[in-house]
């Protein structure tokens, strides 16, 4: 937590001598590992919008979430990807953020559904959350915000981060390390089918773990950013699980800081929208974007993102 704070509160700092980290025309979203489902979401939004000819749209492969936050606070990128309890954590300055306090960051859309994964190999013989106490433990990967999630989760089943070994690692990492051994299981978040577990599930099997039905009430519960999700079978090649796995899910967000140029997150999001349908189809997690989701809001909306929104008819407003 305090290398975290560290992190937000230098971006928070440098953030006071910049204007923005590009021209009018230039826009950089930040994603997380190249092997996620947030590269390659972002990716196609990006090359959509881009080849509408009014904004040119680089994409950055980060750390993911908590990384985005300080990126955007420090103006090095426009726009960041983050599931939404990153957003509602900074910006009510909660959970992994409350040493930071709130920050200053705004929604811009909501995307798709990312699902949490506790995977082990079937060889392995576990078969619950409940058995990992002493094991070897991917939390996920540094920089991600649903570390402080998935400490809940374990805690919920009544295990430490003490009582395991705790490892950090990105989606291919905590696969790889899956399937060689090194690791017992691993807590990873993303939209289904994550493109980095499922190399691996090529040549191994591996075991999704079911959240419990009073963890899943608990966690649902506390937090107002969580939902209820499932993961079907066969979602991945050698998927050993027969029935689909009750997990829960969180809405992938892009967010900005307020003093990003309203008419270029107005443009971003128009286009974003006028452009789906030359990439909907992308993956599993692009379909699921459409305007009856997109202004879905988990924090206040950027004035641009806003303003497009409510042309489109997609917000209504509460003004009487």
């Amino acid at each position: 937590m305090k290398k975290l704070f560290a992190l937000v509160l230098s971006a928070v700092l440098a953030a006071c001598t910049l204007t923005g980290c590009s021209d009018a025309n230039n826009l950089v979203i930040g994603t997380a590992s190249s092997t996620g489902t947030f590269y390659y979401v972002g990716a196609a939004i990006g090359n959509a919008v881009s080849d509408a000819g009014e904004l040119n749209v680089m994409v950055q492969a980060t750390a993911g979430s908590n990384e985005n936050v300080a990126l955007a606070l420090s103006g090095d990128i426009d726009i960041g990807m983050a599931n939404s309890d990153a957003i509602y954590g900074a910006y009510t300055g909660t959970m992994s953020y409350a040493e930071a306090g709130s920050l200053d960051i705004l929604q811009v859309a909501a995307l798709y559904d990312s699902q949490l994964h506790v995977f082990v190999t079937e060889k392995s013989g576990i078969t619950d959350i409940s058995q990992l106490k002493g094991k070897k433990v991917c939390v996920g990967s540094q920089g991600t915000s649903y570390l402080f999630i998935n400490e809940a989760i374990l805690n919920a089943y009544g295990i430490t981060l003490a009582d395991i070994q705790p490892f950090y690692m990105n989606y291919a990492e905590s696969a790889q390390a899956l399937a060689d051994g090194d690791i017992d299981a691993a807590f990873q978040t993303g939209g289904y089918p994550i493109a980095g577990i499922q190399q691996y599930a090529a040549s191994t099997s591996f075991r999704m773990l079911p959240v419990s039905e009073e963890v899943l009430t608990a966690v649902t519960e506390e937090y107002p950013f969580a939902r209820r999700a499932v993961i079907p079978a066969g979602v991945y090649e050698n998927q050993a699980n027969e029935d689909a796995v009750n997990t829960l899910s969180y809405q992938t967000c892009l967010f900005t800081s307020s003093w990003v140029d309203e008419e270029k997150i107005y443009t971003f999001t128009k286009l974003m929208m006028e452009t789906l349908d030359s990439y909907a189809q992308t993956n599993d997690a692009t379909r699921q974007i459409s305007p009856e989701t997109v202004a879905t809001q988990y924090i206040p909306f950027h004035p641009g993102a806003e303003r497009y929104y409510r042309e489109a008819g997609l917000l209504q407003s509460t003004e009487q």
